[in-house]
């Protein structure tokens, strides 16, 4: 029996999804797709219970009113700076006479992985398995059945907030939603952009959003290390609403329509008359200036990336470079500057569709763009996930009710 799914992006300026039938060959059927204004989240944290509430509760009584069972299995993205990942390791002993991997050894292991002591107000929200090693020999995805004595698992853990997470639970009970599972926002669009191929690589992820950037590195196939740094596109426009002394609306407007993430090649003559972007608007601008505004921040949000990076203390190869998607990553020769500023090889990554079928073509041009890729990478993860994130729910809820008072 198929089962409808729905993903839901919670983006700081846009709510962005996708409703699905899962058909018995794994096929995602697209049944609806849509992007409308956000309210009550800023920089990916909920920070207005009843703006959301008000927003969420229109949207899913439109979404019910063609599709009554969009609401019952909902997969939600979390970003936070307070989001964190760690590495962890268990070991146990393979105590059973044929001295090989059981399943019980393989539960035993995982569970150990888990035994660190978490930081206060915290739970994991992924624990995501690296390799497991049996008797010193690693690189094993499936141990099961293997001889050996001694069985090992890395594996890398995301510690979620609960005082930010609790929140969001309370906020779709409010409007009667079912969370089917919560992910982290870099893990759902590495899952919809990145290539097997790019992850054995190693690579970069670089999601920019409107209020967050995330990223999301891989080596040798493993995820290393996920991040939300709480600065995103939105940020680009304020500078240039503030150095050009215009409103906000006229500032979004010419930096998606009339800028370059690089003033390399802008010519200092080149003039835009604001009344051709906003009929009611007037005077005129340097398209060169306009372009080193935008070319500062972004070039200090890029540094921030790479200031992530050297924080892992290692030096990570990525003969894969820079994958950008994303909102932001539209923004004129953003992979030019990319190139730059990482000294890698950079491209704009688009959602991979081919598990996908998309009979409406206003769905399709919807969803094969970069900011679609956390909402796409969501509900390729409730196919996938589902069962063990419905699971996780129920335990992530009951340990927040554990710490209400």
């Amino acid at each position: 029996m198929s089962k409808i799914l729905t993903s839901l992006d919670l983006g700081s300026s846009q709510f962005k999804g996708i409703v699905a039938e899962e058909k018995k060959d794994g096929l995602l059927s697209v049944i609806s797709a849509f992007k409308q204004p956000s309210a009550g989240f800023r920089k990916g944290v909920l920070v207005d219970f009843e703006e959301a509430a008000d927003s969420l509760g229109e949207l899913f009584q439109d979404i019910q009113k063609m599709y009554k069972k969009a609401a019952r299995n909902v997969f939600i993205n979390v970003q936070s700076e307070h989001i964190k990942p760690r590495p962890s390791r268990g070991a146990v002993a393979i105590a059973n006479v044929q001295r090989e991997v059981k399943s019980e050894d393989v539960e035993k292991v995982n569970q150990l992985s888990l035994a660190f002591k978490a930081s206060p107000n915290s739970f994991v929200l992924h624990n995501i398995i690296k390799e497991y090693v049996v008797d010193d020999i690693g690189d094993i995805l499936d141990p099961l059945g293997m001889p050996g004595n001694r069985l090992e698992v890395e594996t890398l853990i995301i510690e979620g907030v609960s005082s930010q997470v609790n929140p969001l639970i309370k906020l779709f009970d409010a409007v009667d939603v079912s969370i089917g599972g919560l992910v982290f926002s870099p893990l759902a669009a590495a899952e919809a952009v990145l290539s097997k191929k790019q992850k054995n690589l190693g690579v970069m992820l670089i999601d920019f959003g409107f209020g967050t950037t995330n990223i999301a590195v891989y080596e040798e196939g493993k995820i290393l290390h996920a991040k939300t740094i709480p600065i995103g596109s939105s940020y680009i426009t304020n500078d240039i609403a503030i150095g050009l002394k215009i409103p906000i609306e006229l500032a979004e407007k010419l930096k998606l329509s009339y800028s370059s993430a690089t003033s390399s090649g802008v010519g200092k003559r080149d003039i835009i008359k604001l009344s051709d972007v906003d009929g009611k608007s007037e005077g005129e601008i340097s398209r060169k200036f306009l372009s080193e505004i935008i070319e500062v921040r972004v070039a200090e949000i890029l540094d921030l990336i790479n200031n992530e990076i050297k924080a892992i203390g290692r030096n990570v190869q990525l003969p894969g470079g820079v994958v950008a998607t994303g909102g932001g990553v539209k923004l004129y020769k953003m992979d030019e500057i990319l190139r730059e500023e990482m000294r890698l090889p950079a491209q704009v990554g688009f959602p991979n569709l081919s598990r996908f079928e998309i009979l409406n073509p206003a769905h399709k041009e919807l969803i094969d763009d970069p900011e679609f890729a956390v909402a796409v990478g969501l509900m390729l993860k409730s196919s996938e996930d589902g069962i063990r994130s419905v699971q996780k729910i129920r335990s992530i809820k009951d340990f927040l009710r554990n710490l209400l008072p």
